[in-house]
């Protein structure tokens, strides 16, 4: 009898354990998590644009969010810079916070966009701009980025 009770636990939580993990998967991160995201993107700082670059040598936006993301998030994938609003890992959120990211899609024949929030008081963030290579930016109403539409996702759902 307690046999039958102990397989039947243990088979339980073969199948309960993996479903709780899966629906925490992204979430091992900790706010903190994001702090360093935002530090580690500083150290991209000056380095240039380069459509398709994947390093310090030249990076696109996509490429520099994937560099920056995978030295904090464990096993980060690859995303181009319009994936990121119907990515199932990342969610709209009314509280963003810095190291989410925020993005600019396609529109008006302008490419898409992603980078990386700084400050969200002042609407800072930091990406790889075919203009400037990268650097701190500003999406407040009255500049070049405010004037496109454009929403911030996060790993971490409100």
């Amino acid at each position: 009898m307690y046999k039958k009770i102990l397989l039947g636990a243990l088979l339980a939580c073969c199948y309960i354990i993996p479903a709780i993990a899966n629906d925490n998967e992204n979430n091992d991160l900790t706010p903190q998590d994001l702090n360093m995201v935002v530090s580690e993107a500083q150290t991209w700082k000056g380095t240039p644009y380069q459509y398709g670059g994947k390093g310090k040598g030249g990076v696109d936006c996509s490429h520099f969010v994937h560099a920056v993301y995978s030295q904090v998030v464990e096993d980060y994938g690859y995303r181009r810079a319009e994936e990121y609003p119907e990515d199932p890992d990342f969610f709209p959120t009314k509280s963003p916070k810095p190291g989410d990211l925020v993005v600019f899609p396609a529109v008006r024949g302008q490419s898409p966009h992603v980078g990386i929030l700084t400050n969200v008081q002042d609407s800072k963030f930091i990406g790889s701009q075919s203009s400037t290579g990268v650097k701190e930016a500003s999406f407040a109403a009255d500049t070049y980025w405010g004037k496109r539409p454009h929403r911030v996702v996060s790993l971490f759902k409100d």
